[in-house]
């Protein structure tokens, strides 16, 4: 399902800001203050779902760099090595 419009972030979300303040101009600040708080539940309700399904994605593709043998003992201890070889450049630089 495909709801957002294929616009800017900022024409998005200056949409939104206006539908906002549309809104608030007919409801009381209890009404305001409870479709406000549904519709936060909404987007933290999306965030979460959102959130979940993106850590998954990750973890299925770390395992698949794992099996593939892409993520190893040998690149791990050669990345470490490398970089402390930065870090200590770096603070040869500063004595």
């Amino acid at each position: 399902m495909k709801i957002s419009p294929n616009v800017s972030a900022k024409s998005f979300t200056t949409s939104a800001f206006i539908i906002a303040l549309i809104l608030s101009d007919d409801l009381t600040p209890a009404e305001q203050n409870a479709l406000g708080g549904w519709f936060m539940l909404v987007g933290q309700t999306l965030s979460t779902n959102s959130a979940q399904q993106q850590l998954l994605n990750n973890r299925s593709n770390t395992s698949n760099a794992y099996n593939a043998g892409i993520i190893n003992d040998n690149n791990l201890r050669s990345s470490a090595d490398n970089i402390k070889k930065e870090v200590n450049n770096i603070f040869n630089n500063f004595k």
